[in-house]
C-alpha cells in the first residue's frame, strides 16, 4: 500500500452517495477540529449514518472489498502467522496467507502504519479486508486463546534467546530498526493491557544509571511492577514515540504526544510525555481509558444530599461553578458528570481545555495550543461569539482568563471551571489576589467545590478492626462519637495487589455562596471566618465528608486522616 496515494475525502464519498448533507458535512468537520476522531466515527456518533454504510465507504475510499468474518474459515496456520498479542494490539485479524502475502481483516483501512508495521514484522505482503470493530473482536476472542505469555517471559525471551535486540538498542543508528522488531511490539502490547488491566491512571518508563524501572500509579500510588534490560530503555522508549508520532530523534528536548490503542475490544486514550534526564528520556503515559471512567454524578462518591445540591446548581441559567483540589483529584471527571447530566439537545455547550480528556458526544471541545497562540482567553473570546449556553474552562491560570469567565457568566453563560486551591473558602482569596473585585465574586460565582481522592477498602478483603486511640484522635473522633460505629480495613489479597485498597472515591466539600456568604466576600473578611460562616450555613468539610464513608465501611480511617490531615 502506497502511503503517498491520496484517497478521495470520505465527506465527498457519503455527500455524492446522499447519506449526509453539505450542513452534515460542515457540523461533522467542526467536530473534528477539536475532538481529533476520524470524520467517519463522528458521522456515526452523530446518527447521520449507521456503521454498515461506513464500512461499505471505508472500502470504496480504500478500494478494498468489506467482508462479513462470520463468513470466513480461517486455517490454523493463518492464525499462527500472527500472535494473539499483535491482533488485539493492531485490531486486526488474519485472513488467509499465499505468495508471501497477507490478507487482513481491520477497521481501519487508511491506517498506513498498521500495514507498515505488519509487513516489517513479518517481511511479507500485506493487504486488508475492510470489517466492523466488532466482528474482528469477536474473531480475535474465537480463534485466539488469551496470552499466557507474562511480561516477565517476555524479557527473558528478548535478553535470553534474542540478544541481538540488546546488541541494536545499544546502537543508536540502529535504533529505529530495534524499536519496530516484533519482540519489542509484544513487550509495549502486553505492559499497556496489563496496566489496563489493573485499571493504572498512569505508566513510566524511569531510566536510571544502573538500571530501567517501569511503574504503574494504581489508585493513586506508584507501584514497582518490572525492570527491563537496561540495554532496552532506548528502545522502549523510541517505540512508544513513534507510536505517538513524537520526533524519534529529538532526545534533548522534552514532547507530548497521543494515541489511541485498542485493547480488549475497546479504545484507549493515551497521552505521552517524554523528559530529557540524566540517564535517558524519562517517559510518563497517562491512561484515559473511557470505558473504565462512570460519568455520572450517581458514580464520584457524592453524599445524597450534595448529590442533590449539585443537581440543583448545574440548572441555573447562568453563574460560575468552581472546582479546586490539587492535580489529579478528579475535578476533570467530576465537571465532565455534571456537564453529562445536563448536555441536551437544547443547550450549546462548549468546552476548552489542556488536552481534551474526554470525548462527549454533544458537545463542542476545543484544546488550547500556547505555540500558535491559541491560549485560555483567546478561545473564550472566540467560544463567546458561538452562542454557547454552558462553558467550561479546563482551567483558571491567569487574570486574563478568569476575567473572561466571569464576563461570560454574567452576560448569561453557565461557566464551570477549575483552580488549584487547598479548600473552598480560599479560592475567594486566590481570586482576590488574581485582581478580581469583590463584587464581581460575589456576583458571578454561584458555588465552589473543594475535593480530593481516597482509596477505597478492597471489598474481597475487607474486615472489622478496633482503631487506636491516637487513630482517632488524629481523626478528630471523640470517644463518644465513636461509639456503637464500626471500623474496616483491607487485610490486603490478589485481587487489590495485596494493599488492602481497590479503587477510589471523593471527597467534598460544597461551598454554597449565600446573602451570607456574599456579603462576607464583599467585606472582604479572613478565610477562617468566611470557613466558619460556611459551616454555619450547612457545609461539610472534607474531613467531615470523609467520616461519613469510614462510617459507612467505603474507606479506611487511616486513608483519611492520610489525606486530610493538613486541611482540618
Amino acid at each position: 500500500m502506497n502511503s503517498g496515494f491520496k484517497f478521495k475525502p470520505i465527506g465527498d464519498i457519503l455527500k455524492e452517495r446522499g447519506l449526509i448533507s453539505a450542513q452534515d458535512l460542515r457540523e461533522g468537520l467542526e467536530q473534528q477540529k477539536t475532538s481529533g476522531l476520524p470524520l467517519g466515527r463522528i458521522f456515526v456518533n452523530l446518527g447521520f449514518i449507521t456503521q454498515e454504510q461506513l464500512l461499505k465507504v471505508l472500502g470504496v475510499q480504500a478500494e478494498m472489498e468489506t467482508v462479513e468474518l462470520n463468513d470466513f474459515v480461517i486455517a490454523q496456520e493463518v492464525i499462527e502467522k500472527v500472535p494473539g498479542s499483535i491482533a488485539r494490539l493492531y485490531n486486526v485479524m488474519p485472513l488467509s496467507f499465499q505468495a508471501n502475502t497477507l490478507i487482513i481483516a481491520t477497521d481501519n483501512p487508511l491506517n498506513f502504519s498498521i500495514f507498515d508495521d505488519l509487513r516489517f514484522m513479518f517481511n511479507c505482503n500485506i493487504k486488508g479486508k475492510v470489517a466492523s470493530p466488532e466482528s474482528i473482536a469477536e474473531a480475535i476472542k474465537k480463534h485466539y486463546k488469551q496470552d499466557a505469555e507474562s511480561v516477565d517471559e517476555l524479557f527473558f525471551e528478548i535478553s535470553q534467546n534474542i540478544p541481538e535486540l540488546i546488541e541494536g538498542a545499544e546502537n543508536v543508528e540502529n535504533i529505529g530498526e530495534t524499536a519496530s522488531r516484533l519482540p519489542i511490539i509484544k513487550l509495549i502490547n502486553m505492559i499497556f493491557t496489563q496496566a489496563i488491566n489493573r485499571n493504572a491512571s498512569d505508566i513510566h518508563f524511569e531510566p536510571f544509571q544502573d538500571n530501567f524501572k517501569i511503574r504503574y500509579r494504581l489508585d493513586g500510588v506508584l507501584y514497582d511492577v518490572i525492570s527491563p534490560p537496561k540495554a532496552l530503555h532506548l528502545a522502549i522508549s523510541s517505540r512508544i514515540k513513534v507510536m505517538a508520532n513524537l520526533n524519534i530523534a529529538e532526545t534533548r528536548l522534552p514532547q507530548d504526544g497521543r494515541t489511541l490503542v485498542r485493547i480488549a475490544g475497546r479504545m484507549v486514550d493515551l497521552r505521552v510525555s517524554t523528559l530529557p534526564t540524566l540517564f535517558g528520556e524519562s517517559v510518563v503515559i497517562r491512561i484515559l481509558d473511557r470505558a473504565a471512567v462512570q460519568l455520572s454524578l450517581n458514580e464520584i462518591g457524592f453524599e445524597p444530599d450534595t448529590r442533590e445540591k449539585i443537581r440543583e446548581l448545574i440548572k441555573r441559567p447562568y453563574g460560575i461553578i468552581l472546582s479546586t483540589g490539587p492535580t489529579g483529584c478528579g475535578k476533570t471527571t467530576t465537571q465532565y458528570s455534571a456537564l453529562s447530566e445536563i448536555n441536551s439537545i437544547e443547550k450549546k455547550i462548549i468546552t476548552v481545555e489542556d488536552p481534551v480528556e474526554f470525548d462527549l458526544p454533544g458537545l463542542i471541545q476545543v484544546s488550547v495550543r500556547p505555540k500558535i497562540n491559541m491560549t485560555f482567553p483567546v478561545a473564550l473570546r472566540h467560544i463567546l461569539r458561538q452562542d454557547p449556553d454552558i462553558i467550561m474552562v479546563g482551567e483558571i491560570r491567569d487574570t486574563e482568563t478568569v476575567q473572561m469567565a466571569i464576563h461570560a457568566s454574567l452576560t448569561g453563560h453557565l461557566v464551570f471551571s477549575t483552580l488549584h486551591t487547598n479548600d473552598a473558602p480560599s479560592v475567594i482569596t486566590r481570586l482576590i489576589d488574581m485582581g478580581v473585585e469583590p463584587f464581581l465574586i460575589a456576583s458571578a460565582i454561584e458555588a465552589i467545590l473543594a475535593q480530593r481522592l481516597l482509596r477505597c477498602i478492597c471489598t474481597k478483603c475487607k474486615h472489622e478492626y478496633t482503631p487506636t486511640e491516637e487513630s482517632l484522635r488524629d481523626a478528630g473522633i471523640s470517644e463518644k462519637e465513636s461509639e456503637g460505629k464500626k471500623f474496616y480495613k483491607g487485610r490486603g489479597c490478589e485481587h487489590c495487589n495485596y494493599s488492602g485498597y481497590k479503587g477510589r472515591s471523593g471527597i467534598f466539600e460544597l461551598l454554597i455562596l449565600d446573602e451570607d456568604i456574599r456579603t462576607l466576600v464583599l467585606d472582604k473578611v479572613p478565610i477562617a471566618q468566611l470557613r466558619e460562616q460556611a459551616i454555619k450555613n450547612g457545609m461539610r468539610t472534607l474531613r467531615e465528608d470523609g467520616l461519613l464513608k469510614v462510617f459507612s465501611g467505603r474507606i479506611a480511617l487511616d486513608e483519611l486522616v492520610a489525606i486530610t490531615s493538613a486541611y482540618v
